[in-house]
């Protein structure tokens, strides 16, 4: 079983804040004995915290006045947005299947070792009954709760499952993804998406990150092509 160190869940908590604009830029932020007495933590702890945010760029210190909220992380330049061209609640999934594997390929991507295992999930996303993304996705077996339950379903929000499970949010970690235009030719995946050979798909892989930069999941999204689009937008300096 994964569990976040205690520095980390308080990171976590306070790098929330920052994302919903709790502060602003140039504000000041939690003092040491704030965090301590915020948290209930010893000032080792508070240090560590404060360290990492000022390492990661979020805040930066001013000496002898404090610490304070940094422009260049919490003020994003540029954002990308995978639009969403269909309505949420018209949307479902269903998990096509759960099992144990050990392709050396996946270990790799994963950085486990040979003879190590990690857990497949084959789902499917539906738009009412039109299907648009088949999603697998490989996970460490430390996030996984087992015995695996009969009842599939309740896969259907991994990130939900590992939240309820070890009280670990994955959509807060740090994570790269890629996106490319891609022509399957595996007869299942076209077959799930309704394509044609040579009809076009988008290929997302995402690896996520725990905090102690060990991989917690490698994921490979394909999205039917009519499914995907992209907004950029640039903020005026």
């Amino acid at each position: 079983m994964t569990v976040l160190p205690k520095y980390e869940r308080i990171k976590q908590e306070l790098l929330a804040d920052l994302k919903q604009h709790d502060f602003i830029p140039g504000d000041k932020f939690y003092s040491e004995a704030d965090i301590k007495r915020l948290f209930g933590v010893s000032s080792i702890t508070a240090v560590k915290v404060l360290n990492e945010l000022t390492s990661a760029g979020y805040l930066y210190r001013v000496q002898g006045k404090g610490t304070y909220i940094s422009k260049s992380k919490v003020s994003q330049a540029v954002k990308f947005s995978d639009i969403e061209l269909y309505s949420q609640d018209r949307v479902s999934v269903k998990v096509l299947s759960v099992t144990e594997e050990s392709d050396p390929a996946i270990l790799k991507e994963l950085k486990l070792e040979k003879g190590d295992s990690y857990y497949k999930f084959i789902r499917i996303r539906f738009f009412d009954t039109i299907p648009y993304i088949v999603q697998i996705t490989h996970m460490i077996k430390s996030l996984v709760k087992t015995p695996i339950s009969s009842d599939l379903s309740t896969y259907s929000s991994l990130y939900k499952r590992v939240r309820d499970d070890f009280c670990i949010d994955l959509t807060s970690m740090a994570s790269i993804e890629t996106n490319e235009i891609d022509f399957p030719d595996n007869p299942e995946i076209l077959k799930l998406l309704n394509l044609s050979f040579r009809e076009p798909a988008v290929k997302q892989i995402k690896t996520t990150y725990l905090p102690d930069k060990s991989v917690a999941e490698y994921i490979t999204t394909y999205k039917h092509w009519k499914f995907y689009k992209i907004k950029i937008e640039t903020e005026a300096e």
